[in-house]
């Protein structure tokens, strides 16, 4: 499996048995072992599927909230 898709299956596999996990692309970035243009990349094709959204800069589910505090 490539790094890239191995980080696919990483990522996408943290947010389906945490819930509320919510990242910035930096996080993902060093979760991931890849570098931010590709965690980014990743991300927003989560977003384009609308397996995950942005709130206030944080890559979270659809369903879950983020604080209001940050």
């Amino acid at each position: 499996m490539s790094p890239v898709a191995e980080a696919v299956y990483r990522l996408k596999g943290l947010y389906l048995e945490m819930p509320g996990t919510r990242l910035r692309v930096s996080d993902a970035s060093k979760l991931a072992g890849l570098d931010a243009d590709t965690c980014e990349a990743i991300l927003a094709a989560f977003v384009d599927a609308r397996f995950l959204c942005t709130r206030q800069g944080w890559f979270v589910r659809p369903t879950e909230r983020t604080p209001a505090r940050q």
